[in-house]
């Protein structure tokens, strides 16, 4: 079990900060709340995505996703979109990386 969640390390730091976010955010309605639950999903059910390092964090809104990164980019980026995209109620994905906060 250990071995697991330290495999799966930053997928899971990215569940515990979404769910502690979702229970402290009471005005969010719930079924956006499941919207991207079901985005942060299809994350972790692909074995390469769920351990990319250069996935911080996510958010959904009003069926964009917007996902922070930590590169500008990666080998992955299409195949990452394309994921996303297939979600039911995904009409965009939007890209956020360090270099434009100026970190």
């Amino acid at each position: 079990m250990a071995a697991a969640l330290w495999a799966n390390r930053r997928d899971v730091m990215r569940w515990f900060s979404f769910l502690r976010r979702a229970a402290s955010n009471r005005t969010q309605p719930l079924s956006e709340t499941i919207k991207e639950a079901r985005v942060r999903a299809a994350v972790s059910a692909d074995p390469m995505l769920r351990r990319d390092p250069a996935i911080d964090d996510l958010s959904y809104d009003a069926g964009v996703v917007t996902l922070r990164t930590s590169a500008p980019s990666w080998p992955d980026r299409d195949r990452l979109l394309r994921r996303l995209r297939s979600v039911p109620g995904v009409t965009d994905v939007t890209l956020l990386d360090r270099s434009f906060a100026g970190s």
